[in-house]
């Protein structure tokens, strides 16, 4: 698997609200590292969670990513989302980028998640934001 591949099927699986099949994208072992601070969530089954969690807060994401800048095994990307609170539809926009690491079969082993957030508005990207 080429790091677009995964990065098509990490958006895929999110808009799809799966959470195990995100979590499938992730070797067993795998760190998942949201923004610098607090512990990372180990294991395919703590990643699952995580997402179980992150999707119970959110409806319809809108969804972007750049184009992923990739050496050896390892690759960041910028992303985009608008997302709204399930219970009562306001928006909110968050950016950001991921700092990947990938094992040989494709699947990643460690992920760090940065990311800023505009609440109560939905703004997409501006034009030329992704290079």
């Amino acid at each position: 698997m080429n790091v677009h591949t995964w990065i098509d099927l990490l958006e895929e699986r999110w808009k799809g609200r799966d959470p195990q099949a995100i979590a499938e994208l992730f070797t067993e072992e795998a760190s998942y590292h949201q923004g610098p601070y607090g512990a990372p969530h180990v294991g395919r089954q703590a990643i699952a969670g995580h997402w179980t969690t992150t999707l119970s807060n959110q409806k319809d994401p809108i969804v972007w990513f750049g184009t992923p800048i990739a050496s050896g095994d390892r690759a960041f990307v910028e992303w985009w989302c608008i997302l709204h609170d399930p219970a009562t539809g306001t928006p909110r926009t968050a950016a950001g980028c991921l700092a990947l690491r990938f094992a040989e079969d494709g699947r990643c082993t460690s992920f760090h998640e940065y990311w800023h957030s505009a609440p109560d508005t939905a703004r997409e990207p501006a034009e030329g934001w992704f290079a």
